[in-house]
């Protein structure tokens, strides 16, 4: 028997009429007839008597509707149950980079929503392999230089010119990058880079930091120390600037834009999990706001 069949005529029985139930079914008129008579004919009995004002159920068509309904809704209410009780479960492995601040609150409330999924986060400098490092999905921030991923965009992350209100008044405020290479810098500098300069638009500066590091937390407690000017992610020092801690500098500059990708293997089909976070992520993001 279809219980398909045997939904749609109890839809019909409540609702008094087959275009009544083909309003709150969303189903159309002839789909509902042609599965009520289907249902008759497998039964071998009249379920419903029909007439220009509607239907109604037949005596037999009472007793098959009072019978049916109470175990069809146990059934509905079983499969939610099953469904719901279906968690995903396992291990995410994935890559961030460094200092990446916000990747954690994000995390935090990854789990919160799937707490059966444990996750390993890799966070260094090193750009790591998908495949040989077994990561299922990397954070990678910049212009990428591979045709080997599958990669979608997350946001755009700006970099702000920053120092404490002491330091901007004991140097005046700059105007221009140029004037700008004149105060003590600390800036980011990896074990591979030694080459520093400014890009905005056409205009491109070069300076000599007196302070340079790998780690933006470093740097960031260079500039709330008045120590110098660095050139921090804005989701790093927001809250800084808004308590009055440490002030933009060159602010009507355009700013130093990076985009942002969440990558994975190209020829690896994504798993459950691996969706779910890339599905979690666009929604967080979506609700984050920097400025």
């Amino acid at each position: 028997m279809d219980l398909n069949a045997t939904k749609l005529f109890i839809a019909v029985v409540q609702a008094g009429s087959f275009s009544a139930a083909s309003e709150r079914t969303a189903i159309p008129i002839s789909t509902l007839v042609r599965k009520v008579n289907e249902l008759e004919q497998a039964l071998g009995v009249q379920l419903l008597e029909r007439s220009k004002k509607g239907v109604r159920p037949t005596y037999k068509g009472q007793q098959f509707f009072e019978q049916s309904r109470p175990g069809l809704e146990l059934l509905e209410e079983a499969t939610k149950t099953v469904r719901s009780a279906h968690k995903l479960a396992g291990k995410l492995r994935i890559s961030v980079p460094p200092d990446f601040t916000i990747w954690w609150e994000l995390l935090h409330a990854f789990q919160q929503r799937y707490p059966d999924i444990k996750v390993f986060c890799h966070s260094g400098e090193r750009v790591v392999d998908l495949f040989e490092d077994g990561i299922d999905v990397a954070l990678r921030l910049g212009e990428l230089h591979t045709e080997d991923v599958i990669a979608k965009p997350v946001m755009n992350v700006e970099a702000w010119f920053v120092a404490t209100p002491e330091l901007a008044e004991r140097f005046g405020h700059p105007q221009t990058l140029a004037a700008l290479a004149t105060y003590p810098i600390a800036s980011w500098e990896g074990l591979n880079s030694g080459s520093f300069e400014w890009v905005s638009g056409d205009e491109k500066v070069k300076f000599e930091p007196f302070f340079s590091s790998n780690n933006t937390q470093g740097l960031r407690h260079y500039a709330l120390s008045s120590a110098g000017v660095s050139l921090l992610f804005d989701f790093l020092v927001k809250p800084d600037v808004e308590s009055g801690k440490l002030v933009r500098l060159l602010p009507d500059y355009p700013t130093h834009s990076m985009p942002l990708h969440l990558v994975y293997v190209r020829h690896k089909h994504p798993s459950a999990i691996t969706l779910a976070y890339l599905e979690f992520c666009a929604e967080w993001v979506s609700q984050y706001k920097i400025g």
